[in-house]
């Protein structure tokens, strides 16, 4: 059974605000892509090593304030 990240897929939207300023935040992409040159490539069981494999976490950002955060998705088996 392969779980699949509802954010990455279009699922879900991102919903939540900016702390700063109120703006919607958007998605600036999975935090994995950020560990490495290589990570974007690798495949997800490479990248288990990384954390738990019941969530994806995501880098939002502020398109307004430039402030970011980060959130965790719950991998959904479809």
């Amino acid at each position: 059974m392969d779980k699949t990240c509802p954010l990455c897929n279009g699922l879900q939207p991102v919903t939540a605000c900016c702390r700063c300023c109120g703006t919607k935040l958007t998605d600036a992409g999975k935090l994995s892509d950020y560990r490495g040159p290589y990570s974007p490539y690798m495949d997800e069981a490479s990248l288990q090593n990384f954390g738990p494999d019941t969530y994806c976490i995501h880098l939002l950002t502020c398109p307004e304030c430039g402030h970011d955060t980060r959130a965790a998705w719950e991998l959904k088996v479809l």
